[in-house]
């Protein structure tokens, strides 16, 4: 069976943690007041291929771990908030993954809360701000909203 990591990335409060409870189920995590403080972990086999996805911190702070769950990387999957837009980390985690070659997929996460306005100027941030126009998914990670999209898209790789 081909094996394939998954970092999952964005930054605070963007849904990281709970999209990776709903696509997967029962997933490791550590979080201080809700908040995620360390790296989740869990798996999943989409099309004889396991999955393992490793949910990085949002904050600022973490960068580090954030640079070390990237060793070995095949995939990103970037989480981004569609109700806030994107942040400077988010933006800073895109350039990173242009300039280090890394394959990625946007999910824009939190559209059932997201006004028409907020959720069309992250898509056109987004514009331009990937050149390499990663696959992009729209959805909610609390109601599995896009996931059948998302799991698609993840049985390609």
């Amino acid at each position: 069976m081909k094996e394939i990591k998954i970092v999952v990335m964005g930054s605070k409060d963007v849904g990281k943690t709970t999209l990776m409870e709903n696509l997967i189920g029962n997933i490791g995590k550590v979080e201080h007041n809700g908040t995620t403080v360390a790296i989740d972990y869990g798996n999943i086999t989409i099309n004889g291929k396991k999955l393992h996805l490793f949910g990085t911190p949002g904050q600022e702070r973490f960068e580090f771990m954030r640079e070390l769950a990237l060793n070995g990387v095949d995939f990103v999957l970037l989480v981004l908030d569609a109700a806030t837009g994107l942040s400077e980390l988010d933006k800073k985690i895109i350039d990173k993954l242009y300039s280090k070659r890394i394959p990625y997929i946007i999910f824009i996460n939190k559209i059932d809360i997201a006004d028409d306005k907020n959720l069309e100027a992250v898509k056109k941030e987004i514009e331009g701000l990937c050149p390499n126009n990663p696959p992009i998914v729209e959805g909610s990670a609390l109601n599995c909203n896009g996931f059948d999209k998302l799991k698609n898209i993840l049985a390609s790789i």
